[in-house]
């Protein structure tokens, strides 16, 4: 079965960067996947002012829906350029969407796709989430800066949780792709059984990988980045973990090491909730 990838972007007040683009085709063309693009015209409500008002809020309303055409267009002729370079089929789909439920929109969207792919900026944030929290489907995030590699090496970030379990099977078509996995855990920040750690890789070396084990302190600093600083030096191309959290009115609440990841990206990362 050929993977589905979805790329979400956005259009107003800012757009998606060109970067994300070209990583999203570039994973696409590794990974043998079809890629759609779902972008938002966005559609503003007009309002009435209860009172007199020098601002001109009609025609504020209609500027901001035209940057958002305008940007749309942008991205879905950029993403057909670099497609087309590529020699890949895109799929590129606006859609009207009503402002303040853009994100939520997108992740609606995203439940039809083997994964979605963003970049972690700030931009982004709002986005990211509803994504992450509200799809139901592994979300593929790079760093702000220029990735566009083959994803060989797999690093995942092991507690032994039920978290980081259903993001392995969300990163499975990754994972047929690559040739090597190293399992990574922070042994100071939580306890962790070794033996079920072995046990998964026992599993993974018995479906083709070459799996390395490797335990970590972190010593007072973030785990986060102590993993990402692990993954980096054994030369792997991808970090797979787990996303912690909950909603309560609507109020994203993150976990330390997924807060962390979502804000000081280092390299591109899996995440599945």
């Amino acid at each position: 079965m050929k993977a589905q990838f979805h790329l979400p972007l956005v259009t107003y007040p800012d757009a998606s960067s060109f970067s994300l683009l070209q990583n999203a085709v570039a994973v696409s063309l590794h990974q043998k996947a079809d890629l759609t693009a779902s972008i938002p015209l966005v559609r503003i409500e007009p309002v009435q002012p209860r009172l007199p008002s020098f601002l001109d809020v009609e025609k504020m309303r209609a500027d901001a829906e035209h940057v958002s055409r305008d940007n749309g267009a942008v991205l879905g002729q950029t993403l057909r350029d670099y497609a087309k370079q590529a020699e890949i089929e895109v799929e590129v789909q606006p859609f009207d969407a009503r402002q303040p439920f853009v994100a939520q929109a997108l992740a609606e969207l995203s439940r039809a796709y083997d994964l979605s792919i963003l970049e972690a900026s700030e931009i982004m944030r709002p986005l990211i989430e509803s994504v992450l929290f509200e799809s139901g489907r592994p979300l593929l995030l790079f760093p702000t800066d220029n990735f566009c590699g083959r994803i060989d090496a797999v690093a995942v970030a092991w507690d032994g949780g039920a978290t980081v379990a259903r993001a392995l099977t969300g990163a499975r078509f990754l994972l047929e792709q690559a040739s090597r996995v190293v399992l990574i855990s922070v042994t100071d920040d939580k306890q962790i059984d070794e033996r079920r750690r072995d046990h998964l890789a026992a599993a993974l070396r018995k479906a083709g990988l070459a799996v390395d084990v490797t335990a970590v302190q972190a010593n007072g600093e973030p785990s986060a980045g102590v993993i990402q600083a692990a993954a980096l030096e054994r030369k792997a191309d991808l970090l797979v973990a787990g996303a912690f959290g909950h909603s309560r009115l609507r109020e994203f609440v993150l976990g330390g090491v997924t807060r962390s990841l979502l804000t000081r990206l280092e390299m591109p990362a899996l995440f599945c909730h």
